[in-house]
């Protein structure tokens, strides 16, 4: 796998509201993944936040399936510290936004214009992680400041190829929920394209953990 560029860091929402298309059919989301999705082990707290974005998306996406050489350990530090990912990019060069860790596993990003968005993984299963995150975009100079639920559900298996190297296969769902006005209004400016353009998101953020942690393997010299 090529390292790749990173243009943006995570969960960079306030481009992503740019990129909604119109509501998407309440029949056609509950018949997704959501039966795989373990609510009822959630903390109270986040259960019926994250059930409401899951059942009620303006932007429902999936990306690609992929498969990578790591080591599973590294993998998961990442996702628990995406804070400490961001640093071994732009030692590596990349540029990204830039994570803090906001405490008791919350993180976040925010920025002189208005934004500032929030998350933490509400479930984390040997296969499965779940992040909610909730706060405030402004898409534009011109426009509203408008606020911005989303749930990101991380599906991965753990396995070997048949050299014996362990493998990570991973897939991204990413599940957002925001102003109707401002969905209106991006379906109109982008048309067919944002489908695409939103696609084209959640494969980035899947390759900033998949690439990173593919290139610690391969040059185990970097994390020391």
């Amino acid at each position: 796998m090529e390292r790749g560029r990173l243009e943006s860091g995570w969960l960079l929402l306030a481009i992503l509201v740019l990129w909604l298309p119109a509501r998407i059919n309440a029949e056609e989301a509950k018949s997704t993944k959501l039966s795989s999705v373990p609510l009822e082990e959630l903390p109270a707290r986040a259960r019926e936040k994250v059930r409401a974005v899951l059942e009620h998306p303006t932007l429902r996406t999936t990306g690609p399936a992929e498969t990578f050489a790591c080591q599973p350990a590294q993998y998961h530090e990442f996702l628990d510290r995406p804070d400490k990912a961001v640093e071994m990019w732009r030692k590596l060069g990349a540029k990204c936004i830039s994570i803090t860790d906001r405490g008791k596993g919350r993180f976040g990003w925010s920025d002189d214009r208005g934004n500032d968005i929030g998350w933490d993984t509400v479930y984390k299963g040997p296969k499965m992680r779940i992040w909610y995150a909730e706060g405030k975009v402004k898409p534009g100079t011109l426009l509203p400041t408008v606020p911005v639920r989303a749930v990101v559900v991380f599906h991965y298996t753990e396995g070997h190829d048949t050299k014996g190297r362990s493998l990570i296969r991973h897939q991204a769902d990413l599940y957002v929920l925001t102003d109707s006005t401002a969905a209106a209004l991006a379906a109109r400016i982008l048309g067919p394209s944002a489908p695409r353009l939103a696609e084209n998101y959640v494969a980035q953020l899947q390759t900033f953990f998949a690439a990173l942690a593919w290139y610690c393997q391969q040059h185990p010299e970097t994390t020391k």
